[in-house]
């Protein structure tokens, strides 16, 4: 993997959804299992604090998947989330669910991250399409959080 230890349990937590979605695996099984296979390579990935992290991102994309999936709906509207290619909607999980719950990485090495999963995962046309999408979601999201930290309207004194 050698792209850095953050880049390579985000490749892990995509291969586990997409084998979880694609077969009868449990998610979490899959990506302890890839952790450990992939630690000789990666030796940071033995790292308990690493690992503990690739399981929180994970579970974090499980909890949050239909507001993903309403988010990509939204964003796709000619694209029904069910139809969409099953890595390009994983990738477009994970990366919501960075935007929504976790704030360690700004909104453009989100959508980074996201295009490079694509790149490595994805068909010719995913990478442009996860980063529209993403865009269009992190520019909504932005938009809700403006939104409700807005002040109250003062109330005219009589």
């Amino acid at each position: 993997m050698s792209a850095g230890p953050q880049r390579a349990i985000r490749q892990l937590v995509v291969e586990a959804l997409y084998e979880s979605e694609t077969s009868r695996h449990e998610a979490s099984a899959v990506l302890d299992r890839r952790l450990h296979e992939t630690a000789d390579e990666e030796p940071a990935l033995a790292e308990p604090k690493l690992q503990r992290r690739a399981q929180r991102m994970l579970a974090g994309v499980i909890e949050c998947r239909d507001e993903a999936d309403t988010y990509i709906g939204e964003a796709a509207t000619q694209y029904p989330v069910e139809t969409l290619a099953v890595v390009d909607r994983n990738i477009l999980r994970l990366a919501i669910w960075e935007l929504l719950s976790d704030n360690s990485a700004p909104v453009a090495a989100v959508v980074n991250e996201a295009v490079e999963l694509a790149h490595r995962y994805g068909g010719e046309s995913s990478p442009g399409f996860v980063n529209g999408v993403l865009r269009t979601v992190s520019q909504r999201i932005k938009a809700s959080r403006v939104a409700t930290q807005a002040p109250p309207e003062s109330q005219p004194q009589t």
